[in-house]
């Protein structure tokens, strides 16, 4: 505590000493009252608040697409699609880099995207994710039918849908690789990219920011609950809510209704 170490290092200690007796056969001094105490205490003084960051709304979402995924170019079209699908689908960014193009159910009204396994679904049994066609310029679907045709997929190919993009000097154009799944530094890169052309403070903002801003508008659009949880593929509500960032008339709305 003294050299402001993090919390962790004193749970390490409390964690090794107490499977040490453990294996031992002796009594756990660290089951004592005092010990406790002062672990405790340790937290308190030692924990730093955690600072989320902001969730992505709407209207950035719009900008991007004005920005950057209008035009025919691959390397931005791809960033744009992945911003949209995994907003629309509460998406973790494990969940959004593992879909396969075979993993894709298109229809005329929505996409359908298989989630092989989650976070929560420790039997892997794996999910489905369905995201509407909207008549908006940030429809999800539309954006990933365009990604699908400037990349020339073939849908029931096996390869992952986001992959590195090379550039072609024959034709003056960005294609993707046979290569795998696109790495977590590597899209935040590309997202916070984005964003900092958009004249925006990116460092506030994550790949999680997806997730916890389709999550924000949902609840906040007064999607119910059953709904809500089952698209995040949240288990409990804890988990759930703690995504939400209510805004101001949302809020409001709760002393409007108690009678006075």
């Amino acid at each position: 505590m003294r050299n402001n170490a993090s919390v962790s290092k004193i749970e390490q200690a409390i964690y090794s000493i107490t499977w040490a007796h453990h294996i031992a056969g002796y009594d756990n001094p660290c089951e004592s009252v005092l010990v406790k105490n002062i672990v405790e205490g340790a937290r308190r003084k030692l924990s730093r608040p955690v600072v989320k960051k902001e969730p992505i709304t709407p209207d950035i979402l719009c900008k991007l697409v004005e920005r950057f995924g209008l035009s025919d170019n691959l390397y931005d079209k791809r960033i744009v699609t992945m911003c949209l699908i995994g907003y629309a689908g509460f998406m973790r960014f494990s969940e959004l880099s593992s879909i396969r193009i075979s993993d894709l159910d298109l229809s005329d009204n929505k996409v359908s995207i298989f989630i092989e396994k989650s976070k929560t679904d420790k039997c892997r049994d794996g999910s489905w994710i369905h995201i509407a066609k909207t008549d908006k310029i940030t429809c999800p679907v539309k954006m990933l039918l365009q990604y699908i045709k400037l990349a020339d997929l073939k849908l029931n190919d096996d390869n992952y849908l986001f992959r590195q993009v090379s550039f072609c000097r024959s034709s003056g154009s960005y294609v993707l690789r046979k290569s795998g799944k696109l790495s977590y530094t590597r899209v935040r890169e590309l997202l916070l990219e984005k964003l900092s052309a958009l004249g925006m403070e990116a460092s506030k903002f994550g790949l999680h920011s997806l997730r916890s801003g389709g999550a924000t508008a949902a609840a906040n659009a007064g999607v119910p609950d059953r709904l809500f949880k089952k698209h995040g593929r949240w288990k409990s509500e804890k988990a759930k809510d703690g995504y939400v960032r209510e805004n101001v008339n949302t809020a409001l709305s709760v002393s409007m209704q108690i009678g006075i």
